[in-house]
């Protein structure tokens, strides 16, 4: 009979003591992946801030260019309302009136200036002013109703 020899058997390797792991516990691959995600988010958030920026700053750029131009047209209207302030006030000066008066319409400076006056009576009327029709007492015209009727128009007006 042969022997029959056994082989030790190798003992197994010795375990790591088992530990509890807390609730809050992240494994490190874990807490890699979200630091990536929280930078990513980040550098995302500082581009649409940084694109918003260039907007906000394009745009008054662009306000204040139309802010100019709008500035310069003002400036260009008060110009142009002086101007015809002035043709205005040439237009409207008496000389000019006069000379077109004389060379355009044929007209001519009257020989003399004669004012009535409204507060004493004239020539010819009574004192209790019944001539209202401007004729004396014996029904003839007074001489100024006379020189004054061509020159008013028909009654009625």
């Amino acid at each position: 009979m042969t022997s029959v020899r056994v082989a030790p058997v190798p003992a197994a390797p010795a375990r790591p003591r088992l530990r509890l792991v807390p609730p809050t516990y992240v494994p490190s691959r874990l807490r890699q992946r979200r630091r990536q995600r929280l930078v990513m988010a980040g550098v995302a958030v500082l581009a649409v801030m940084f694109l918003g920026a260039v907007v906000a700053h394009n745009l008054l750029i662009q306000g204040q260019v139309r802010l100019q131009q709008i500035e310069a047209e003002v400036g260009n209207q008060q110009a142009r309302y002086q101007r015809l302030r002035l043709e205005v006030g040439r237009l409207e000066s008496p000389e000019r009136i006069v000379a077109a008066a004389q060379q355009q319409l044929g007209m001519v400076p009257p020989p003399g200036v004669t004012y009535l006056s409204p507060d004493g009576p004239l020539s010819g009327t009574t004192e209790t002013g019944d001539d209202a029709g401007g004729a004396e007492a014996g029904g003839a015209p007074t001489p100024a109703w006379a020189a004054m009727k061509p020159h008013l128009g028909p009654l009625g007006r």
